[in-house]
């Protein structure tokens, strides 16, 4: 009879959050043939993308404002079972900080803590890094979700023979880490001069659903009135999370400022190509295609700098710096140049790991930056 392990990644609602639980709980499950792999997640986040893993066992969604209200007698903690052989938990729940994370989220790790108990062992994985600790896992497996018929059948009422560009103009942190609307014109214009029969698709969510996060800072009225302005452009927003993966799966690349959701693009093998800003850089590429095209903020990661540069702008609540309309405007030439290396099939994940690093090696400080896996993760073959 199998083990059985519980991997705990009960952490922000964010999709990039979901996407690291994925990927490890594929390289436990991996390395250890004898084990079955169950997860448990934050229930604000999109939990459904577990479903179609065949290496997860069973997702057991947590709510943080269950917890908050009723503690160990959540009704989620109750459906949670709290004997395991092995649990491992996401290692950045032992650095949380009051002021600095969310009270719900450290609340929700002591009563767990409390809960689980292991047969065999407790253990943590370190998020940034080769996981280390109770059990051996495969370091960055690549994975693959898998697109359901009635999705893709949703998906066919988007028709283009050419090029296509699915934009997500900003992430739940809203238009302080986004570019602005009359920037993304300029982009968008650039990108169909340089592109012959290009189509560009703007996805999103307007409103948040179940808690969920939502593409902030942009009205729907906006959005449109930009399509209207482009010679061929479609928006597509609010058309369901498993919908929206069916049509960023037909497009040849997707453009997106720094954001959680961008993470899922490269599990349905289609390329991002990064407007990279502050705190955080890009550290989940699943072995596809992608182009980061890298700020001259000076800060570039902030990571948890909160006194100066964008850091402190942003804890101020203002706009980065690496978002600003000058920067960006000037990055122009340089996004164009990303979306035609992405659209040659000769520009393998291996020349975009090797001209990513070299960007980094030569006008940043490498330390500043982390990977899933870390570099070695970064640079090894796929499983």
């Amino acid at each position: 009879m199998k083990k059985k392990l519980l991997l705990n990644w009960v952490y922000y609602r964010p999709v990039g959050h979901v996407v690291e639980a994925l990927k490890l709980a594929k390289g436990y499950a991996l390395a250890n043939k004898d084990v079955d792999v169950y997860l448990s997640l934050n229930a604000a986040s999109p939990t459904e993308l577990a479903d179609g893993c065949s290496w997860i066992k069973k997702t057991y969604p947590v709510s943080l404002a269950e917890i908050w209200k009723k503690g160990n007698k959540a009704k989620s903690v109750q459906k949670l079972p709290k004997v395991w052989d092995y649990i491992i938990t996401d290692d950045r729940v032992n650095r949380f900080q009051k002021g600095w994370d969310e009270d719900d989220l450290i609340k929700a790790h002591k009563v767990l803590a409390l809960v689980l108990k292991a047969k065999i062992a407790k253990g943590s994985t370190e998020q940034a890094g080769l996981p280390k600790g109770i059990l051996p896992c495969v370091n960055n497996p690549k994975i693959t979700l898998p697109i359901s018929g009635v999705a893709k059948s949703f998906a066919k009422r988007y028709k283009h023979s050419g090029s296509a560009i699915c934009v997500m103009l900003g992430g739940s942190t809203g238009e302080k880490q986004s570019p602005a609307m009359e920037i993304w014109q300029k982009i968008c214009e650039a990108l169909f001069k340089a592109i012959p029969n290009l189509k560009i698709y703007f996805t999103g969510v307007n409103k948040s659903v179940k808690g969920r996060t939502a593409t902030d800072g942009y009205k729907l009225e906006e959005i449109q009135a930009l399509a209207d302005k482009l010679p061929n452009a479609e928006v597509a927003y609010n058309i369901g999370l498993l919908n929206q993966l069916a049509l960023i799966q037909k497009c040849d690349i997707f453009l997106s400022p720094h954001t959680g959701f961008a993470f899922l693009p490269p599990l349905v093998g289609t390329p991002w190509l990064e407007l990279a800003n502050c705190p955080w850089p890009a550290y989940i590429f699943n072995y596809i295609p992608f182009y980061s095209v890298l700020p001259e903020c000076g800060w570039y990661p902030a990571i948890n700098e909160t006194k100066k540069g964008c850091g402190k702008l942003l804890a101020e609540n203002k706009k980065a710096i690496c978002m600003t309309d000058k920067l960006l405007e000037n990055k122009i030439p340089e996004i164009v140049k990303g979306a035609k290396l992405l659209l040659n099939k000769e520009f393998t994940y291996a020349k975009a790991v090797k001209l990513h690093l070299d960007k980094i090696k030569k006008y940043y400080d490498i330390n500043k930056f982390f990977f899933l896996g870390g570099i070695e993760g970064l640079t090894q073959k796929e499983r």
